[in-house]
């Protein structure tokens, strides 16, 4: 559990090579399109969005908490950007899975030498695009009440003063499940178990969604957070995931949810 921050390191470097290779480039190129998309509109419209609800939020603040002006206006400012986040990761995400789904498929056979999807036709096509995106549609219903139980508790006084850490908490963990997950369901495993499965690593898991944030924060190299993570979420996958589950006797496979 201690080495767990430095294999999710270890992960996103050996992913760097791996994400340029020839073989890869072309399933790297539609989420990478989608991040641009997904910047382009952030950029654009978002921070006036992110502005106006900050202010609506500071209007409700009653006047003899006037002091704490600063403190509130930083709370709800991180409150704004999460959701507004939130809101586009997931249209981006919808869109996208597909042929991340795809991307972490190949990247594991490039790792293992195992074939994971052995035909491929239009049907196959057609049903991948179903399956994936009800499966971003799953991870919906398990994001949203958390979202929105973290959103009454940002306004329970005294409790409200753990919710940006609570915020980031979740949010590590949403780009832990988000990425990892790929490589899961290519491999039959259900949503539930999949999640059981990374409960068991909460420090790696924590590691890795952190690592994705961190390099959202920084400009040119976010347009690349989306495909990166999946490669590396892939290797840990092959390198750690995959691994226990052939060692416990395959106790976590199961049929798609």
């Amino acid at each position: 559990m201690i080495l767990h921050p430095f294999k999710a390191v270890s992960a996103f470097f050996q992913a760097l090579p791996l994400l340029f290779s020839p073989s890869l480039r072309l399933f790297v190129l539609a989420p990478l399109l989608a991040n641009f998309a997904l910047m382009a509109v952030l950029y654009t419209f978002a921070l006036s969005f992110f502005t106006d609800m900050t202010d609506s939020m500071m209007s409700w603040l009653p006047a003899w908490l006037g002091f704490l002006d600063w403190l509130f206006y930083v709370l709800f400012g991180l409150m704004s950007f999460f959701l507004i986040f939130y809101s586009f990761s997931i249209g981006v995400n919808i869109l996208a899975a597909p042929f991340m789904g795809v991307l972490a498929e190949r990247v594991e056979e490039k790792l293992t030498g195992e074939v994971v999807q052995e035909t491929v036709s239009l049907a196959v096509i057609l049903s991948l695009v179903g399956h994936s995106v009800l499966r971003e549609l799953q991870k919906l219903t398990y994001f949203l009440p958390r979202v929105i139980l973290l959103f009454i508790v940002s306004f329970i006084p005294i409790v409200n003063i753990a919710a940006p850490v609570l915020w980031l908490l979740f949010s590590a963990w949403m780009f832990s499940v988000q990425y990892l997950d790929y490589s899961f369901d290519n491999n039959k495993i259900n949503f539930r178990n999949m999640r059981l499965s990374l409960r068991q690593k909460p420090i790696l898991c924590w590691s890795f969604g952190f690592i994705v944030m961190a390099l959202l924060m920084i400009p040119l190299v976010n347009l690349f957070v989306m495909p990166l993570a999946v490669v590396a979420a892939s290797r840990l996958w092959v390198g750690t995931f995959k691994l226990e589950s052939a060692v416990k006797g395959n106790s976590n496979f199961g049929v798609r949810e």
